[in-house]
């Protein structure tokens, strides 16, 4: 029984001693495993950052190149905006209004300041104020028809009431007379009852 016993006890501090000699092996490479995947995230993050580094001033190009260009087609959208919106809200310009957008359209300057944009510029300033002239021809005769409307309506309105006071002016002068005839009537036959 002891020798089992003794036994056992030799077995339990071999196990203890492989598996502390075991832990120790695969500290010691955790520990080596660590190192070299630490040089691994620094070597990356320095490429990463001299990547970033050469690639900045082409990234800068682009990105002022991009502004540029998105500059210039920002102004041609502004020039075109006018006819835009005319024509999702047609009932909103008035004459004026549309002669307002083609006096500030005029006067907006296309030159070589549009670099390769400036002949789109030039297109769609001409097709806008066309189609701006080709509105205000519309609007003024919408608007003259209106008012031509609004004329004759009124005149209507003018006409029915001289008639309803003429109407009113008669029938009180008939109702007048008929009661001036009657009052004569009565009169007169007042003077024959007393005579």
């Amino acid at each position: 029984r002891d020798a089992i016993g003794s036994l056992a006890a030799k077995v339990s501090k071999s196990k203890t001693l492989a598996e502390k000699y075991a832990k120790d092996l695969v500290a010691e490479e955790k520990a080596r495993i660590k190192l070299v995947d630490d040089d691994r995230i620094q070597f990356v993050k320095r490429m990463d950052a001299l990547r970033d580094e050469i690639l900045a001033p082409r990234n800068a190009w682009e990105q002022a190149e991009e502004d540029r260009v998105k500059k210039h087609q920002d102004a041609i959208i502004g020039i075109k905006m006018p006819a835009d919106l005319l024509q999702n809200y047609p009932a909103e310009w008035a004459s004026e209004n549309i002669k307002v957008a083609i006096n500030d359209l005029e006067n907006v300057c296309i030159d070589s300041s549009f670099e390769e944009f400036e002949q789109e510029a030039k297109i769609a300033k001409l097709e806008t104020l066309e189609k701006l002239r080709t509105a205000l021809v519309a609007r003024e005769k919408y608007e003259a028809e209106q008012a031509e409307l609004e004329r004759l309506r009124k005149e209507q309105q003018e006409r029915e009431q001289r008639e309803r006071d003429e109407r009113i002016a008669k029938e009180a002068a008939d109702k007048a007379r008929i009661e001036a005839e009657a009052k004569a009537l009565a009169e007169k036959q007042r003077f024959e009852r007393e005579q």
